[in-house]
């Protein structure tokens, strides 16, 4: 991000916290007893380079989401990954690709394609559970909420791409489904300068709580096993 913006950004960011806060706003949600890992899209259409829906900065995400999945295995706490892929990608013919398809080249992500397989740097092990999603939200038409509910988790730790897109509509759903989102200011991106930051200013004030990868890998280290847990 170029100095300028990122200059406009705090400027704009200072005068909307102080607005935030005189109406009520930004108030926290805290960590629960039981969470989840929640990763989104972080498939290689979107984490390696050369492809419509790559985004930037991995060389910090990766990095970041394998920290999470350290922690969160070394205590037993589940794993979700979501990625987007589609049976049909004809347009002339009736496919689950939806309305989405007349804005973005959904066409390219096909079941079945190594694209839109987990990035192996990550990669799911067993018991993990693995989502292939049609629409922005990891909840939207999947069995993201059933999992958590049925596994009395209360927080979901959210991770991915992209934050103005599947991210955020993933963390307004999981607020709005009664669990505590939880997005990981390092783990998170997207593929136009700025988005990130705006997009992590206006969850963290609305939705749900922004906080640095340290902060969420000492909560979780600090928790105890997973099946000594009961959700708060």
């Amino acid at each position: 991000m170029s100095q300028e913006l990122q200059k406009l950004l705090d400027q704009t960011f200072s005068t909307d916290t102080a607005e935030y806060q005189k109406r009520g706003f930004q108030r926290r949600i805290g960590y629960g007893s039981r969470p989840a890992i929640v990763h989104i899209d972080l498939a290689n259409a979107w984490t390696r380079p050369g492809h419509a829906f790559t985004c930037d900065n991995m060389d910090v995400i990766i990095p970041a989401c394998q920290d999470l999945n350290r922690s969160a295995r070394a205590k037993g706490v589940p794993i979700v990954y979501t990625t987007t892929a589609y049976e049909v990608t004809d347009s002339g013919q009736p496919s689950d690709m939806g309305l989405w398809a007349s804005k973005i080249p959904l066409e390219t992500l096909t079941v079945g394609d190594p694209s839109v397989d987990i990035d192996d740097r990550i990669a799911p092990e067993s018991g993990d559970l693995v989502i292939t999603k049609k629409r922005a939200s990891g909840f939207h038409g999947t069995n993201l909420a059933s999992f958590l509910t049925s596994n009395r988790i209360d927080t979901i730790i959210v991770t991915g791409v992209t934050m103005a897109g599947c991210v955020r509509h993933t963390v307004e759903d999981g607020i709005a489904e009664g669990f505590r989102p939880i997005v990981v200011e390092e783990a998170v991106g997207d593929r136009v300068d700025g988005v990130v930051a705006w997009n992590l200013f206006d969850i963290n004030a609305k939705f749900g709580d922004v906080e640095p990868l340290s902060n969420v890998v000492k909560y979780l280290d600090n928790l105890p096993k997973f099946s000594e847990t009961t959700a708060s």
